[in-house]
């Protein structure tokens, strides 16, 4: 299992300035080395994240042509339904995407009663969640508090409602093959809830050798993205993961459940290296946010027209490319 640290949010929420840097601390460092870390009294309650599970079951149970009535077809917005096979066609998963200011893909009352109202509450909790936890960052680094906050105000992150339908064992562990392939997510952070079923891989150290990072009773699991590697200048870690076999009996695979929250700067942000030290060099060439967001959205979803821009590299490898 990966040794992701489990830490209390709450001192960070209601504390003296004293126990807020302590936590803040503790998710710098999480962040700078494993890459993710569990949040547990983070302010978003059980009975919240509870509905969205039930919204997104109630959503995935309808009728394939129902739902392809929704589908995503455009990169600058990025919201809407995607069938299993359409993002990556090793991987085996669907997906609705929904946004902060931009929903003409979403399901209406008389479609699917209260499930925007339903996902538009969830999806301010998670924004309003992620934003203190990047506040962690900007304290640590000697930034101004509301650092992140002013280059998120027109911000659109993405809220992704995942179904991993019940499949073979043998069609997932097939080579090649897996429930979403590995990689590192694009933005500034990801925020995931996951039901408990489990399958959720990280590796720490890129080298292929994989960790179960496993699902745990009321909590967040929060990992960095690589707009925010590249902003720290290498500072916080974009760790690779995967979603594999879960370790459950049996033959067939149950469907398995999950809703990350993916965090991204104002499209007209330049993302540039901050150095913190004199004549430390930076690592990374200076990126726009949202060109960088279309350019890898287009490359996941295959849509034509894409171009190399300059985008810069990661790690020295191409951007990787994948929603988790």
């Amino acid at each position: 299992m990966a040794n992701i640290p489990v830490v209390s949010f709450a001192p960070f929420l209601q504390g003296n300035e004293q126990e807020r840097r302590l936590v803040a601390k503790q998710v710098y460092e999480a962040f700078s080395t494993v890459g993710f870390i569990y949040l547990k009294d983070h302010g978003v309650s059980g009975a919240s994240v509870e509905q969205v599970f039930n919204e997104s079951k109630r959503f995935f149970s309808l009728p394939l042509d129902q739902k392809l009535k929704w589908r995503l077809s455009d990169a600058s917005i990025n919201q809407g339904y995607t069938a299993d096979g359409a993002e990556g066609v090793n991987d085996h998963k669907e997906c609705y995407e929904h946004r902060r200011f931009r929903n003409e893909l979403c399901p209406n009352d008389a479609e699917l009663k209260d499930f925007k109202t339903n996902i538009d509450s969830f999806y301010n909790n998670c924004l309003t969640l992620a934003l203190n936890i990047l506040k962690c960052l900007a304290i640590m680094m000697n930034l101004e508090e509301d650092y992140f906050d002013r280059i998120t105000t027109r911000a659109d992150p993405q809220l992704r409602l995942l179904h991993y339908p019940a499949i073979p064992r043998s069609e997932v562990d097939r080579p090649g093959h897996s429930r979403i392939g590995a990689h590192s997510d694009f933005g500034l952070c990801t925020l995931l809830f996951q039901d408990n079923i489990g399958g959720l891989q990280i590796d720490p150290f890129h080298t292929g050798e994989f960790k179960a990072a496993p699902p745990i009773p009321d909590t967040v699991l929060v990992n960095i993205g690589d707009l925010c590697q590249r902003l720290t200048n290498g500072r916080m870690k974009s760790t690779m993961h995967r979603v594999v076999s879960p370790q459950v009996a049996g033959d067939m695979l149950p469907d398995r459940y999950s809703i990350p929250f993916f965090v991204h700067p104002d499209p007209e942000t330049v993302i540039d290296p901050i150095t913190l030290e004199p004549g430390e060099p930076k690592l990374y060439k200076a990126v726009r946010a949202g060109e960088w967001r279309n350019y890898n959205t287009r490359r996941n979803y295959g849509f034509e027209g894409v171009e190399r821009t300059g985008l810069g590299r990661v790690d020295g490898e191409e951007a990787r490319v994948a929603l988790s």
